[in-house]
C-alpha cells in the first residue's frame, strides 16, 4: 500500500504542470498588486467624467476571489464592493476583474462601472 501511495505521489508531482498547478511566473499577490493599480487607475478616470463618483474605500480584494486559470495561465481577480453581501460566503457584488499572467501583465479586464 505504501509502494502505490508513493507511486501516485510520484505522478502527481510530474503532471502537476500540466494542470497549472505549478507557475514559475509572479506569485497570487503580486497578481493582486498589479490589478489593485490598474483598478485605482480606472477608477480616477471613471470619476474625472462621471456624476456618480467610486470611493476606493467601499472596494475591497477577496484574496479568496483570486484564482490561477490553468487554461488561460493568468491570475483572475476580482474585486468587490464592501458590505454587499448576501451570505459572508457568497459574493453577489463585483465591481471589476482582472487577468494578470504570469508575465505580470493584464490580459483581459472587465468593470461594471
Amino acid at each position: 500500500m505504501k509502494k502505490i501511495s508513493i507511486f501516485i505521489i510520484n505522478i502527481l508531482v510530474v503532471l502537476s504542470p500540466l494542470f497549472g498547478c505549478g507557475n514559475d511566473g509572479i506569485s497570487s499577490e503580486e497578481a493582486e498588486n498589479i490589478a489593485m493599480e490598474q483598478f485605482e487607475k480606472d477608477v480616477k478616470e471613471h470619476n474625472e467624467t462621471a456624476v456618480k463618483k467610486i470611493n476606493l474605500n467601499d472596494v475591497e480584494l477577496l484574496s479568496k476571489e483570486t484564482n490561477f486559470s490553468s487554461s488561460s495561465k493568468a491570475w483572475e481577480i476580482t474585486l468587490n464592493y464592501k458590505d454587499w453581501f448576501k451570505r459572508e460566503d457568497e459574493v453577489t457584488n463585483s465591481i471589476a476583474q482582472y487577468s494578470v499572467n504570469l508575465d505580470g501583465e493584464i490580459i483581459r479586464n472587465s468593470n461594471s462601472f
